[in-house]
């Protein structure tokens, strides 16, 4: 009955048991999570591309209509469009934007900050995912945040790039960003299943959220791909395929990036899924200095590279190491 009714992605029943327990309304939660990651993304391009590159209401619908059209496809890049062509017709002459009018405090129903919390505690890293959240979080100080722009009076610089050129590199930028918020998610299912024994088949799990959902877009199916090749694939960001496109897309996100911090726009989320990326492809991280700090101070002990053991140094006595 319930195939029946689902929603449908090339001819497939968007509806499938997806593990054992509460694994349903835990997939639910992280669908979620991922989908305050996709908005919070769309809404810092939409700030770039207004504010740095002074891009008009009519111009962002006609850029996030032809996104649509493209490998950017997605509900949420679809409603986009719709909203920017939308008029305000509950005020004026009817003439002015619907968007411009609507108070800048994102609410919230908690599902965002429960996948940040289970997160945590298993642990999994999703910082996108958890920026999302933040900055719904600083939004709703309105009366602060109005006193520091007085305050620091930040100046927006426009951006060098022309328009065409802006709306390249956001465009790649979006697409890699969306890759990290999926990977993160997703990578929080993978660990979760075998923490709570859930028994998730990640692979169903994306190719129901094809359709339906406020999450679907082009870039499942390759994930669909992905999970295909590995079941059992920890990170969609160690599939091949999925790596090739990240690299296409790398270099303009890079570029867009340092022009948004260069002219002190915020990009909390998109700047986040970034440095999510390159830690996650450090071999070997500066968190040995971390390590060395807590058995300074705690005594909390290391590992070390050259052998096996748990180790502590008396830092304070001549540096002598204890095993």
């Amino acid at each position: 009955m319930l195939e029946s009714i689902a929603a449908k992605a090339d001819d497939v029943p968007c509806v499938a048991y997806v593990g054992n327990g509460a694994a349903g309304h835990y997939v639910k939660m992280v669908h979620n999570g991922i989908e305050y990651a996709m908005m919070q993304i769309i809404s810092e391009a939409y700030d770039m591309l207004k504010r740095g590159g002074g891009l008009s209401n009519e111009e962002l619908q006609g850029a996030f209509d032809k996104w649509n059209k493209g490998s950017l496809q997605s509900y949420l890049i679809q409603i986009t469009a719709e909203i920017f062509r939308t008029l305000d017709t509950g005020n004026g002459d009817g003439k002015a934007y619907l968007v411009d009018a609507i108070l800048d405090k994102a609410g919230s129903k908690g599902t965002g900050k429960w996948t940040s919390q289970d997160a945590m505690n298993i642990p999994v890293s999703i910082p996108t995912i958890d920026m999302a959240v933040a900055m719904r979080d600083i939004s709703v100080y309105k009366d602060q945040r109005v006193q520091a722009a007085k305050l620091y009076a930040p100046q927006i610089d426009k951006f060098s790039l022309s328009k065409e050129e802006l709306l390249s590199a956001v465009e790649d930028a979006l697409g890699f960003c969306f890759i990290m918020a999926y990977a993160q998610g997703l990578s929080l299912l993978a660990k979760a299943s075998e923490e709570y024994k859930m028994d998730i088949p990640l692979g169903d799990v994306v190719t129901i959220w094809k359709g339906g959902c406020i999450i679907r877009s082009l870039l499942l199916y390759q994930f669909d791909k992905a999970y295909d090749t590995n079941p059992a694939l920890p990170n969609v960001l160690l599939d091949a395929e999925v790596a090739e496109l990240i690299k296409q897309k790398e270099a303009k996100t890079r570029q867009v990036m340092c022009l948004a911090m260069g002219a002190k726009l915020p990009v909390a989320a998109m700047s986040s899924a970034l440095s999510y990326f390159d830690t996650y492809c450090t071999e070997r991280m500066a968190t040995n200095l971390i390590q060395a700090q807590r058995d300074f101070f705690g005594a909390h002990t290391y590992q070390r590279l050259d052998k096996e053991g748990v180790f502590h140094t008396e830092w304070h006595n001549d540096t002598k190491e204890k095993e």
